[in-house]
């Protein structure tokens, strides 16, 4: 695991692009993701810079490498899983490979396949690579969006890299982007391409950056694919058989490491079934991780599981006090404003297995694949609604009790795109008035592009491209990173993905019953009471409690403060009213919207050096 950055000049004839300064700040700014080693290339119209945590061949895998005759250099942020088969087919084509670094197989396998070599990868990856006889650079992220990459285009030269901050320090203009803000506001999260920083974007998810011949253009290599089921007569047991062989295979390979490896154990379904199955490929006992709250159950379930497969295990009980102190620091981080409390969890779990292993699995992205959440029952449900009733669902629900207002509005949605801010988006807050969701709504709408409207699977192809992405993935790979922790996720592979598509709503979710192919394929590994236990939300549950203890902490001073920075967004008068409220309990239905802008305020401050501008105009006024 590494942080990989770069300067491409597009336009010119070529010459030094970066200097030796410019380089070691692009590139130190990301030292965290990579404290082992640092590399740079530099010639005439190209830098490229990488931080490495050593992982595979930590002798002799030193980055960026080149192919034999110097022509082609490379970069890489993740795994290449595969990197054995194709080390093979590339020693037969007569390559010449020295390491067993996975980094060096990409400017051979590029010399083969040209702009098509991603489709040969199986991974979490972004690659940047230079090819000196085209002059072409060309910089790719990993299918499912494990891996980061930012870019702008700045005078005649692309500048990118794995984090926002590196680009800031670089010096790339900070200025606030008010539509990225707005979509913030409602998602709790900064919906890709965009960023909070105007002129600077986000590479989506199966795409390339190509720098050639004075031009620069993103494509799409790889497409997330759209629901497809199959013939809903075809046996469940064959579906559980299929799902079975791709986990196995997929925790088998991303075993693979020359460091130690250890699993992050929530005590849920998905997590345990990552444990079940890495203990049979785990020549040593398997070292496992848990963090959570003293009153949680989640704690003794997490360590119920370890013991049943021998596992050492490790936890750490966190007070809501204990919170505070990181959340500076996480803002910072995450290089993106969050309101995610389960980011802190996460967090304080990847410090804690960093001090036992260097490579740690994880069971995030089941929920997506396979329909975790209530959200995703509550569209199933939807589907069984007669399509005539749902305008009239959609005229009531303004008019109904808030309890009620969520659902009428989940079936009354017009498109996907709706019917996801309307599950998934901040309640409609006094406090954000002037928020009228559009930009969100746009970003919905968009990664829904013109799929048909089946209520699950729809939701769940929205959900998988939007919050998957810029919420859950991003604050896996800022936090753990924060830690130089790489973490593996077995379920995201992209092959996994794909027979996911497939699979019957059925399979999925089943009246109130979620991951129900999951389920089923965890028989017989797991006990049912592991299987069957209801849903736990990671901290995200705490959300009101906590910020109700916040009066007098980091939170509270962020929102009631004399000069907050999130003035530059959202009229400060409003929001010391609402907090207040909030702590006397007269009304504390603003809970998450306050948590929202607090995770704002504290990014902000954490970016206050970067001389970072306001935006033009004040999104929310008194």
């Amino acid at each position: 695991m590494c942080g990989i950055c770069g300067v491409v000049q597009v336009g010119g004839r070529p010459r030094p692009i970066a200097d030796a300064d410019a380089l070691a700040i692009l590139t130190d700014a990301m030292h965290h993701r990579g404290p082992d080693d640092r590399g740079t290339y530099a010639a005439d119209g190209i830098a490229i810079g990488a931080r490495r945590l050593s992982v595979m061949d930590p002798e002799l895998g030193a980055q960026p490498m080149c192919s034999e005759d110097g022509r082609v250099w490379a970069a890489l942020n993740g795994e290449l899983y595969n990197q054995d088969a194709l080390r093979v087919q590339l020693k037969r084509a007569g390559h010449e490979l020295r390491t067993h670094c996975d980094t060096e197989v990409i400017p051979h396998l590029y010399e083969e396949h040209g702009l098509e070599f991603t489709n040969h990868l199986v991974g979490m990856f972004a690659i940047a690579v230079w090819d000196a006889r085209r002059r072409r650079a060309v910089v790719v992220r990993d299918q499912v969006g494990v891996k980061p990459m930012y870019w702008t285009l700045q005078d005649d030269a692309v500048v990118f890299a794995s984090e926002l901050k590196s680009l800031i320090r670089f010096g790339v203009p900070a200025v606030l982007d008010e539509d990225a803000i707005e979509a913030y506001l409602t998602l709790g999260f900064v919906p890709g391409p965009q960023t909070p920083f105007r002129g600077i974007h986000k590479l989506e998810p199966g795409h390339r950056l190509v720098v050639e011949e004075g031009n620069v253009r993103v494509e799409r290599w790889w497409t997330f694919p759209e629901p497809a089921p199959e013939s809903p007569e075809r046996a469940q047991a064959a579906y559980r058989d299929e799902l079975l062989e791709l986990l196995h295979e997929s925790v088998q390979m991303q075993l693979e490491a020359d460091v130690p490896v250890g699993v992050m154990l929530s005590g849920g379904l998905d997590s345990s079934l990552v444990v079940a199955l890495a203990a049979k490929y785990s020549s040593a006992p398997l070292k496992t991780f848990a963090v959570g709250f003293p009153e949680d159950n989640e704690l003794a379930d997490a360590r119920r599981v370890a013991q049943m497969f021998g596992a050492d295990h490790f936890e750490l009980e966190l007070s809501p006090a204990e919170i505070e102190p990181t959340l500076l620091a996480l803002a910072y981080h995450l290089g993106e404003p969050l309101a995610d409390l389960s980011s802190i969890g996460f967090y304080a779990l990847s410090k804690l297995a960093r001090e036992h292993v260097t490579v740690a699995l994880s069971g995030q992205g089941a929920d997506e694949l396979f329909g975790g959440y209530r959200k995703h029952v509550a569209a199933s449900l939807t589907g069984k609604v007669p399509a005539a009733l749902r305008p009239l669902a959609r005229r009531l629900a303004p008019h109904v009790p808030e309890s009620l207002r969520r659902p009428l509005a989940t079936i009354g949605a017009r498109d996907p795109g709706e019917r996801l801010l309307a599950m998934s988006a901040l309640e409609a807050s006094p406090l954000l008035h002037s928020i009228s969701g559009d930009r969100a709504l746009a970003a919905a709408r968009r990664a829904a592009g013109d799929m048909a409207d089946d209520p699950l699977p729809a939701a769940l192809y929205v959900d998988a491209r939007l919050g998957l992405v810029d919420d859950m993935l991003l604050y896996f790979d800022r936090a753990s990173m924060a830690h130089s922790l790489e973490v593996r996720v077995p379920f995201l592979d992209h092959r996994l993905v794909e027979w996911s598509s497939r699979l019957p709503s059925r399979l999925r979710v089943n009246g109130r019953t979620t991951k129900v192919i999951l389920k089923d394929a965890a028989r017989g590994l797991l006990p049912d009471a592991v299987i069957d236990k209801r849903k736990v939300w990671f901290f995200n549950g705490a959300v009101e409690p906590w910020l109700t203890r916040q009066a007098g902490g980091l939170v509270g001073d962020a929102l009631t403060g004399p000069d907050p920075a999130y003035a530059a967004v959202v009229e400060p008068r409003a929001v010391r009213a609402a907090f207040a409220d909030h702590v006397s309990g007269k009304d504390r239905s603003q809970a998450r919207t306050l948590f929202t802008i607090a995770m704002l305020e504290l990014w902000l401050q954490a970016y206050s050096d970067a001389r970072v501008q306001r935006p033009e105009r004040v999104l929310v006024s008194a």
